[in-house]
């Protein structure tokens, strides 16, 4: 019987360290236009409705906390904000700068949205809504708390904006890097 609980362990921590995707050592931040975090460029006509989200991806450390600011374009107006039912304390506004802490032992270890926006499209032109260093962090910066003891600050890596209506340089999301490059980040 121990022995074939201790194979049956042994099955299931491989299984779940082939699938475990690791962590990277520095977290990521970017706006997106789904619940997926995948769709980072959209048009939507004047006068029509889209969404926005805000993923964070943190460190190997994990994250408890994190700020930021937001930079809206002229051509949108936000409707609605949804922000994640974890989140026990937020202070400040996205344009202004926002703090967010999720609840105490709700550490995020993968990938979470902290905002879901709903916007109106005032007009189809090119436009970005950006990430921004939170002002009254001293350097401005865009960073977590993350779960280790004292909440230590990590900066975050600014992934992505929501591009609207514009693709940058004629091509999205491509940079030119070695196979090996690509196989470290998984």
């Amino acid at each position: 019987m121990k022995k074939a609980l201790l194979i049956a362990a042994a099955v299931m921590f491989v299984a779940t360290s082939v699938f475990a995707q690791p962590l990277p050592a520095i977290g990521y931040i970017g706006v997106y236009a789904d619940g997926d975090h995948l769709i980072n460029n959209i048009c939507p006509p004047a006068y029509s409705p889209f969404d926005a989200w805000i993923w964070i991806l943190p460190s190997e450390d994990g994250m408890q906390a994190a700020e930021w600011a937001v930079s809206f374009p002229g051509n949108v107006v936000t409707t609605f904000t949804a922000q994640h039912p974890n989140i026990t304390v937020a202070l400040g506004t996205l344009p202004t700068g926002i703090s967010v802490a999720f609840g105490e032992g709700q550490c995020n270890m993968g990938w979470v949205w902290t905002h879901h926006l709903s916007m109106l499209a005032l007009a189809a032109i090119p436009a970005k809504i950006e990430i921004i260093p939170h002002p009254t962090t001293q350097p401005p910066a865009y960073q977590v708390a993350t779960c280790e003891l004292g909440y230590p600050l990590q900066p975050l890596i600014y992934l992505t904006p929501l591009y609207l209506c514009t693709v940058p340089d004629g091509e999205l999301g491509v940079q030119q890097t070695n196979w090996g490059a690509i196989k470290s980040l998984f």
